[in-house]
């Protein structure tokens, strides 16, 4: 359960924006809509999704190392690591 909420927090404003994006079009389709918006709507979500996929493999990363470190400690300190 802590692994998929560690996977998820990491998409949730990537979804939100998506969704906020999709309300605005849905809403702004019947009316004067200005040249530059739909793009905007349609691209905002890649900024959040770029952060997202980051993030995410920043955590990844950084739980490979916590566990790295863990095996480390849990050899002891008598054992040496070979370079």
């Amino acid at each position: 359960m802590n692994t998929l909420r560690q996977n998820f927090v990491h998409w949730l404003p990537f979804a939100f924006a998506v969704f906020l994006c999709y309300s605005a079009l849905w809403r702004l389709s019947g009316s004067d809509m200005k040249a530059w918006e739909p793009a905007f709507y349609s691209f905002l979500p890649m900024c959040f999704f770029f952060v997202g996929a980051v993030t995410f493999r920043m955590e990844r990363e950084l739980r490979e190392l916590r566990d790295a470190v863990a095996k480390l400690k849990a050899n002891g300190p008598a054992s040496k690591v070979a370079a």
